[in-house]
C-alpha cells in the first residue's frame, strides 16, 4: 500500500469514527485529532528518497519495534523491489504495522515492519522529522 492509500483509509475510518462518536454522545479521543504520517509504505510505482540511515537510528527504530503493540494484518506484502530484480528467494516479507505517537506535534507516524528491508537492501531514507522523533524517544 502506499503513502497516500494508507492516509486516505485512516482519514475514512476516523471521520467515520468522529461521526459515530458525535451522534452517540460520546467524547471525540484525541488520538483521533492528530495527523497520521504514514512511513516507508513503498511502491515499484513512486520514486522514494535513498540514502543512509545511522545504525544508531536503525539500532533505536529495531527498539521501539519492539515495544508496545504491532498491528498486525491479514496478509502479507512483499517487496516489489526485489521481485522485480528476480529475488524471490530472499525477497522481504512482513504483515505488521507500527505507530508512534509524538504528543508533542500531535503527529502519530504509522509505518511497516518492511521499512527495515527497504532500508537495509533498497536504501529508503525516511523523512528527517520521523528520523529526529525516532532518535529522540527515550
Amino acid at each position: 500500500m502506499k503513502n497516500k492509500e494508507v492516509e486516505q483509509d485512516y482519514n475514512k475510518s476516523t471521520e467515520s469514527l468522529k461521526k459515530y462518536a458525535k451522534e452517540n454522545g460520546f467524547e471525540i479521543p484525541e488520538m483521533l485529532e492528530y495527523k497520521l504520517i504514514p512511513i516507508g509504505y513503498l511502491s515499484i510505482d513512486e520514486s522514494f528518497e535513498k540514502g543512509e540511515v545511522s545504525i544508531n537510528f536503525l539500532n533505536k527504530l529495531h527498539i521501539l519495534w519492539n515495544e508496545g503493540l504491532t498491528l498486525m494484518s491479514l496478509g502479507f506484502h512483499e517487496c516489489e523491489f526485489c521481485i522485480d530484480e528476480g529475488n524471490y528467494k530472499n525477497r522481504g516479507r512482513s504483515s505488521s504495522e507500527k505507530e508512534l505517537v509524538d504528543r508533542e506535534n500531535k503527529v502519530r507516524y504509522k509505518f511497516p515492519k518492511m521499512i527495515f528491508h527497504y532500508i537495509e537492501k533498497h536504501k529508503y531514507l525516511p523523512p528527517l522529522d520521523f528520523i529526529k522523533f525516532v532518535m529522540s524517544c527515550n
